[in-house]
């Protein structure tokens, strides 16, 4: 395997090189085969059939099947020993279901395969039983409602052969696997990254045993063949809150079992008696002596990193806590040690799949965890959080979406004391984040507080500036004085900026091929766009360097076989967009360049800090052009919108029809995005603030699909009516179409007085008897109006201001990465540290004043702003109605709803002056619209 080795790193204090490993010697070349000229050689394994047809191919698979053969893709996991999957008879038990949907559908995911809420637990079969005495030490312990299912394999005992395992198997409900056997099983190996645990490779594919699930059908909400394409494609990646950024590896498994790194930590190893005297002293106490106990029974390290022994002795004093510590610092650990101690449970918010899938395999062997996540059906749902109200849930990971499903309030706020809640991802609950996201803005003091009754907040970030974390910190009532936080980056990165010309991939293949990005076998190559991972990593492979591409375009089966691959060293580099690192724990990535700028600093930092986390000396190159600079900018301002396109938006929300307090509307979001050329996360980021501003005018419910087409097969519709009210209403409330009754949920909800949910228990309840079946289309975002505003025209104005600060903000982020990378470019020469493309000291200091700034001057524009606009409404006869920014979102080759790519592209205004300042484009654009429409006037 290629060693690990950088450059001396002299220049930095403190920071040990990459150790050159020397080459192991190469194995003693096989003897030559003896020479025959009489004898051809037999093959041993493969049979062909005869071409007469008399011995034909077995059409039906054995019993039990044969491994598969072996795949020749270099890169694929299962050509290598280490990644085959175990037999199942060895697999430790798992205490919930998993799903499958056809052993014949090979875009399947683990997501659908695997429990998306699975029940993270030791590999102990005994967990539960040791986790009531290691964990709650009540006298009083909860007691289950039901007995936990019975395990495909149940061994009592800890030896056997697998001969004797197998005999004393047991067969299990088909959608089970184990749950409260009596066995602790050794785990298979598999190649993974350091502090991934004790995991093994599901035999999901059931090769070498029987398909237990063969057969199975699903649950469909609605019997039709559309939904089923609607779940495919969710599978593949399709857009979605939550499944958006699913790791579904193939074989992928929820059981955690703590850090395998520096003081690995079994289970089978944990003194029970000593753990609960260490819980039980930290409880009386919490000083540095007993948590250092602590830590090293749970974990097996010998001491806390920077920030971390701080931030957890406030949270075990119930004090809420904003922590700022740097990308792989361990912040994750200032949440599990707590729940540990605490009796409640602990609730984590995250808003990446990803980020829930990692962090619940980080968790400790004695600390059980679970997900909720859009991707469950009710049942699984249902089952996830009976665990949770059983107490038997020591850390749930949930998104920031589930706080708007008041059933979930409702259910967590009766369940077990809720002893910590733990916003992770922070940032993204500011507007003023290089990563803002309006579900994040719902989770305020007063929701977590009052409707939850947390004891304590720990909001969590690697990176914020002053005003973000003013911001974070006054959402969720933490006192400035409950800060921790250690400087932004560390000191083992190495940082350089080069400038790219015209030929930007010949200087990135230029840059790995030369020391030290030679030597180096591990690194990550970031990229703006998706089509430019594609073609920039095909580009390596051609040039002798072993890459491959991972974006959210991807299907998640094949981005989780990229992230294996790389984890395992497979393969030398990763060519990704923003969303490769997210949950990755890879210790000795030894480089990261930027191949695209990134939009902030904030995201450099964070890019930057996926380096070097073993602490050895780490290379982050920057390739700076003026091309991709301004195709950012125009991106940061195509978010935006004008005050009149709002001014329309705000009256179909409110509308006279619309506009009755407390009942059930709805905006479908593809139409209503296409109609006021308002992309659907901007019209959700307006509606989060209607509800969550200084004045609440509406309350957002979970978003949901709207029109009902349904069908009557038994009883005639009047018939039915006649003695079911639900029936009556859509009678009443629906159109005839092809013979279909069409309808719109929220209406009939409102005009039958039910909720919008129980009016689809009861089509479901009508479906289960065969009555009707129906589908469900046109997803939308559903609220109830609380309070009518008294001006439309002021509240549209406050809130196209408001837009356009959040929109100047993320220009500024940019401009102050450009400037930063610039200036180290052409005016450093003077500083000391600097030489040639090495620009670690500049960099580093650009980056302190940038974090540590709290009044910030706008940087000087070095966008060209003397460019005219020439004959654009002359030219174009289209009949559209255009307003000044459709017009700059045209000049600058940007989609939008209403003006799609596929229609303007091949037009000769299409990104005409993308070099043009985009606020200096609408204002001519605005000149040029009153100049045109004076002309046309009579």
């Amino acid at each position: 395997m290629e060693s690990d080795s950088d450059s001396d790193g002299s220049h930095i204090s403190g920071t040990p090189p990459r150790n050159q490993t020397p080459p192991s010697p190469p194995p003693p070349p096989p003897p030559p085969p003896a020479p025959s000229t009489t004898a051809k050689p037999v093959r041993k394994t493969k049979s062909k059939p005869s071409s007469n047809g008399k011995q034909k191919p077995a059409l039906k698979p054995s019993k039990y099947p044969q491994n598969p053969p072996k795949n020749p893709d270099i890169y694929n996991p299962s050509s290598d020993s280490s990644f085959l999957s175990p037999d199942s008879t060895l697999l430790p038990p798992f205490s919930l279901p998993i799903r499958r949907l056809s052993s014949l559908n090979p875009s399947t995911s683990a997501s659908d395969t695997i429990r998306a809420g699975s029940f993270s637990s030791s590999k102990s079969s005994s967990f539960l039983k040791f986790q009531k005495t290691a964990l709650n030490f009540e006298d009083d312990p909860i007691s289950p409602s039901g007995s936990p299912p019975k395990s495909e394999i149940e061994v009592n005992g800890e030896g056997g052969d697998s001969d004797n395992l197998r005999k004393r198997a047991v067969r299990k409900p088909s959608n089970l696997i184990g749950g409260g056997s009596e066995s602790s099983l050794l785990p298979a190996k598999k190649p993974k990254c350091s502090g991934e645990g004790n995991f093994v490779k599901l035999n999901i594919n059931g090769h070498g045993r029987r398909f237990t699930f063969k057969g199975r059908s699903r649950n469909f909400s609605t019997s039709s063949r559309r939904n089923f394409r609607r779940g495919k494609g969710r599978l593949k990646g399709a857009k979605g809150v939550e499944s958006n950024d699913l790791v579904d590896e193939e074989g992928l498994v929820l059981e955690s079992s703590g850090n395998q790194s520096n003081g690995e930590i079994k289970k089978s190893k944990i003194d029970s008696d000593l753990l609960k005297n260490a819980v039980l002293d930290v409880r009386n106490g919490a000083s540095d002596e007993n948590l250092m106990k602590l830590l090293k029974i749970t974990h097996g390290y010998d001491s806390f990193r920077d920030g971390q022994l701080e931030a957890i002795k406030m949270v075990l004093a119930g004090k809420s806590t904003m922590l700022v510590l740097p990308t792989g610092a361990g912040k994750s650990l200032c949440y599990q040690l707590p729940a540990i101690v605490f009796t409640g449970t602990t609730i984590v918010v995250s808003p990446l799949m990803a980020l829930m899938i990692d962090q619940l395999k980080q968790l400790p062997p004695i600390v059980n965890g679970a997900f909720l996540s859009s991707s469950q059906s009710a049942e699984e749902m249902s089952e996830t959080l009976t665990l949770l109200q059983e107490g038997r849930i020591k850390v749930l990971f949930v998104s920031p979406e589930r706080f708007l499903n008041a059933q979930f309030i409702s259910i967590i706020s009766s369940s077990s004391p809720i002893s910590l809640i733990v916003i992770d991802e922070a940032h993204c609950a500011s507007e003023w984040s290089h990563n803002f996201r309006p579900s994040y803005m719902r989770l305020r003091a007063s929701v977590l507080r009052e409707k939850l009754n947390a004891q304590c907040i720990l909001a969590m970030t690697a990176t914020a500036t002053r005003k973000t974390l003013h911001a974070i910190m006054c959402a969720l009532d933490i006192p400035s004085d409950n800060l921790v936080q250690t400087v932004p980056l560390r000191e083992n990165l190495q940082l350089a900026v080069s400038s790219s010309g015209n030929n930007k991939m010949k200087d990135l293949v230029t840059l790995i091929k030369s020391s030290p990005y030679s030597e180096i076998k591990s690194m990550i190559i970031y990229c703006k766009f998706q089509s430019e991972t594609d073609i920039i990593s095909k580009h390596l492979r051609d040039s002798g360097i072993p890459a491959m591409s991972y974006h959210s375009g991807m299907l998640a089966k094949d981005r989780s076989r990229v992230q294996a691959l790389f984890c395992s060293n497979k393969i030398r580099v990763v060519v990704a967009t923003v969303a490769f690192g997210m949950g990755l724990d890879k210790r000795d990535v030894g480089a990261v360049i930027h191949y695209s700028m990134p939009g902030s600093m904030e995201e450099y930092v964070q890019e930057i800090g996926r380096a070097g986390r073993d602490g050895r000396l780490s290379h982050c190159h920057l390739l700076l052009d003026d091309t991709t600079y301004f195709k950012l900018r125009s991106l940061a301002c195509s978010d935006g919108v004008d005050e009149y396109a709002l001014s329309k938006l705000l009256c179909q929300v409110f509308s006279n029809e619309m506009g009755i307090t407390g009942e059930i509307r709805s905006l479908i979001k593809e139409s209503t995005s296409r109609k006021f050329d308002i992309k659907e996360e901007v019209i959700l980021t307006i509606l989060t603030q209607l509800e969550l501003g200084e004045v609440q005018y509406l309350h957002l419910l979970p978003q949901m699909n709207v029109t009902c087409s349904l069908n009557f097969h038994k009883t005639p519709p009047v018939e039915l009516g006649a003695r079911d009210s639900v029936v009556a209403g859509i009678l009443k409330q629906s159109e005839n179409k092809h013979g279909l009754h069409v309808f719109d949920i929220p209406t009939v909800a409102n005009t039958i007085g039910l909720t919008a949910m129980d009016l689809l228990d009861q089509l479901q309840n009508l479906k289960s008897m065969g009555e009707i079946t129906y589908e469900l289309k046109d997803l939308a975002y559903c609220y109830v109006i609380v309070e009518n505003p008294e001006d439309l025209c002021s509240l549209a104005a406050r809130t196209t201001k408001w837009l356009y600060e959040v929109e100047f903000s993320k220009v500024w982020k940019l401009d102050m990465m450009f400037n930063a990378a610039a200036f180290a470019l052409k005016s450093c020469e003077r500083m000391s540290g600097c030489d040639g493309a090495q620009h670690t000291q500049c960099l580093q200091r650009r980056i302190s004043d940038y974090f540590s700034e709290e009044n910030r001057a706008d940087p000087p524009n070095k966008m060209i702003q003397n460019r005219l606009l020439y004959n654009f409404f002359g030219k174009s006869n289209t009949g559209a109605k255009f307003t000044p920014r459709a017009v700059a979102r045209i000049m600058h080759g940007i989609a939008s709803p209403a003006y799609p790519s596929a229609n303007w592209s091949k037009t000769h205004f299409w990104g005409r002056y993308a070099h043009v300042d985009f606020n200096a484009v609408m204002e001519a654009a605005k000149a040029e619209l009153m100049n045109f429409a004076g002309k046309d006037a009579p």
